[in-house]
């Protein structure tokens, strides 16, 4: 079962622009009594303390000051101190529009000061935002009779100049106006300008009715909303209260109901321009006015509510308008070619169950194709390990004195011969070959001293005389 949450208040979710609040919450009280007061079982005075329930119970108390009048700043409030414009219409559905900078010029013509820089914005097609420095310079401004005679309406936001927060507990048998006089109010928060109870939808055998919870929706003053306020020295936690995300069954669009709509029928189902119960489309072939989805544009999981969610969350929040909210996030509304590569690429084929042989239900028809791998070409060889160190590696010397070659050779002169006496014969040798050669006398002279100090066994011939 759902809450009964009214259309959001002035300002917030429709960029068409917006309903009066006071009027919606009007037309919600006035229907209030017709449903209450029939005799179906099902009613608030059956299901909820029939002894004491009654449906001439106040269910909205409105503060004078703010249903009286237009709304202005006061010197506690702060900035930014906004108005919005809009023209005024017959027609809502006429498609009037008004433009930032047309409406700028509007203003330095008729000498409208004390306006900040960038302080002109359009917030809607029929709605201008304009931010002035001072509080008093705003409410001069709504009051300026060049307004009412160039058919232009200024009003202050709603969100700009109240705070709404959620109280729980409240016993359904009080009217909203006991509620309010018995509140104590924390120091620096404003006064409770509007107290509504919220109702909760039932729906049995086809018979909708409504049953008022303990849950009170309170308006403050301001922009300082308390932690707890106390009544009848019971304290109340104060909650924010989150706007509903509210979606129009007649366009399909959100911030507004059927009964506001001022568009024409879109179709849920198929996003034409004509009512939803008249056509034939399925889910599966439905296409979403938002985000263009295979799914119904009311389903919850739609990209663009779950958008809408935050959006609302934000605005509750932040305190912020709907334009500055929704400039957070990005639309889902996907481009051409995401919607065609969609539409026209067809799903894969899955084989059912029934389409496969039982018999072999692992058996596949799938054509196999073996290549032969090709051949690698023979390796060329490569470093070898085992023949590098066989050439580099160094035998140990059998001499004690160590030895200039990498292999002993067996026919070198053991240490037992007398080297003495194989150089005696070495000479001898070469003297005797060249006896028959003619010594220079200077060699003559030389090789007899050699011969002789061989004979003799001396040492004292210096290496330089050799």
């Amino acid at each position: 079962m759902d809450l009964d949450r009214p259309p959001d208040p002035p300002d917030t979710g429709d960029p068409d622009g917006q309903r009066d609040s006071e009027s919606s919450s009007q037309q919600i009280v006035r229907k209030r009594p017709a449903t209450d007061s029939s005799s179906d079982p099902s009613s608030k005075k059956t299901i909820v303390h029939p002894s004491t329930a009654s449906p001439s119970i106040q269910s909205l108390y409105t503060h004078p000051s703010f249903s009286e009048g237009p709304k202005s700043y006061s010197d506690d409030d702060k900035g930014p101190f906004i108005v919005h414009v809009s023209r005024e219409t017959s027609d809502p559905a006429s498609g009037t529009t008004i433009r930032a900078l047309k409406f700028g010029q509007f203003l330095h013509t008729h000498k409208i000061t004390s306006i900040v820089k960038d302080g002109v914005k359009n917030v809607g097609r029929n709605k201008i935002s304009v931010e002035f420095s001072a509080a008093q310079a705003a409410n001069n401004f709504l009051k300026n009779p060049v307004l009412e005679m160039c058919k232009y309406k200024a009003s202050v936001p709603t969100y700009n100049i109240t705070r709404m927060g959620l109280i729980k507990g409240i016993p359904v048998d009080w009217s909203m106006e006991e509620l309010v006089e018995s509140l104590e109010l924390p120091s620096g928060c404003g006064a409770v300008m509007k107290a509504r109870r919220l109702n909760r939808k039932n729906i049995q055998e086809g018979s909708v009715s409504w049953i008022p919870t303990q849950s009170v929706v309170l308006t403050f003053r301001g922009q300082i909303l308390p932690n707890r306020i106390f009544s009848f020295h019971t304290s109340l936690p104060v909650e924010t209260y989150n706007l509903p995300t509210i979606q129009c069954l007649n366009c399909c669009r959100f911030g507004h109901i059927k009964s506001q709509c001022r568009s024409k029928p879109r179709c849920y189902k198929c996003s034409q321009e004509h009512t939803g119960d008249s056509c034939n489309i399925t889910k599966e072939n439905a296409t979403c006015l938002h985000c263009s989805g295979r799914h119904f544009t009311t389903q919850k999981d739609c990209p663009e509510y779950l958008r809408q969610i935050k959006i609302k969350s934000d605005m509750s929040q932040d305190n912020i308008s709907y334009m500055e909210a929704s400039s957070r996030y990005p639309p889902v509304r996907r481009s051409y070619a995401e919607i065609a590569k969609e539409m026209f690429t067809p799903p894969p084929y899955i084989p059912t169950s029934s389409t496969q042989s039982p018999s072999s239900p692992n058996r596949s028809y799938r054509k196999t194709v073996t290549h032969t791998p090709r051949p690698r070409a023979d390796l060329g060889k490569g470093y070898d390990k085992q023949a590098h160190q066989s050439i580099v590696d160094v035998s140990p010397s059998t001499l004690p004195n160590g030895c200039a070659l990498n292999n002993h050779d067996s026919t070198s002169p053991s240490s037992s011969n007398n080297l003495l006496e194989n150089l005696v014969q070495m000479v001898h040798s070469i003297v005797t070959t060249c006896s028959d050669i003619p010594l220079p006398s200077n060699v003559a002279v030389l090789v007899s001293q050699i011969y002789h100090t061989v004979n003799n066994g001396s040492n004292q011939l210096s290496s330089m005389e050799l």
